[in-house]
């Protein structure tokens, strides 16, 4: 149905209705918490950043351009907001591991569960190392489950560009965790 899709709630709040910002809210609500923890590493500030982006998104509603794509339009302004945050944090913070470690433990032996949650924060950690522009194409590829092509919308560069950002990001993943992981 038209009327559920992100672009026209997107173009009622712009028109002032409040109230077609809460499913879009709903919806958005895992995909871009879990960007921005992984952004910035810190499970409580990433809140505090998620609700500043729909904040953004409120005070932003009457330039969004009803053509364009919402998906990619608000991880845009998510991306800001962590750079933003990162640069007041001058300093990574330890990786706060979330509820994507929930299916493993329920596989897996309790020794099986240390040994994932410790490889888990190294991955993070090495994560969080990553030049801003590299870490934000691995998070929105791996974990936000971005096309190449809104990738490119959000970061407003050639998919090739991002496509290199990704082959550069895994290559430094590669190099900083293959000694550990040995």
């Amino acid at each position: 149905m038209v009327h559920d899709r992100d672009e026209w709630l997107m173009s009622e709040v712009a028109g002032g209705r409040a109230e077609a910002l809460e499913p879009l809210i709903r919806r958005y609500a895992h995909p871009l918490l879990t960007f921005i923890r992984r952004m910035i590493g810190d499970y409580h500030r990433s809140e505090e950043v998620f609700q500043d982006v729909f904040v953004m998104v409120w005070k932003k509603r009457t330039s969004y351009q009803t053509f364009r794509p919402f998906k990619p339009w608000i991880f845009a302004i998510a991306l800001n907001r962590c750079r933003s945050e990162l640069r007041r944090q001058r300093t990574p913070m330890l990786p706060m591991l979330d509820n994507d470690l929930n299916g493993a433990a329920d596989m897996e032996p309790a020794g099986g569960v240390a040994i994932t949650t410790e490889q888990a924060t190294m991955v993070m950690a090495a994560v969080l190392q990553l030049p801003v522009k590299q870490r934000a194409v691995v998070v929105l590829r791996t974990w936000s489950g971005l096309s190449y092509a809104e990738i490119a919308d959000v970061l407003n560069r050639s998919q090739g560009t991002v496509r290199a950002q990704m082959h550069q990001a895994l290559a430094g993943l590669r190099e900083s965790l293959e000694p550990r992981m040995r």
